[in-house]
């Protein structure tokens, strides 16, 4: 059983043709171009999702948690063998 399934779909000619040009000027091909923008598309959606709903949690500097980290880190001495 394939995982492909098919697409239609209506668009504006002009963006056919530019999408066209720049995969022929890219050696690309259209299916490439527009699964790639969707999936693009749909993360950037989920990251803002993501963002929005963290956005008010605290936040640790990075220089808090290298302090923290050094000074709960063993000190590591040096062995000759």
């Amino acid at each position: 059983m394939s995982d492909l399934a098919n697409l239609s779909t209506i668009i504006d000619r002009r963006i056919k043709e530019a999408a066209l040009a720049f995969c022929k000027s890219r050696g690309l091909k259209l299916r490439y171009l527009i699964e790639q923008a969707l999936v693009e598309q749909l993360e950037d959606e989920i990251d803002l999702e993501s963002y929005h709903e963290r956005r008010k949690e605290e936040t640790i500097p990075l220089e808090e948690i290298l302090l923290r980290r050094k000074k709960t880190k063993p000190s590591q001495k040096k062995r000759k063998h």
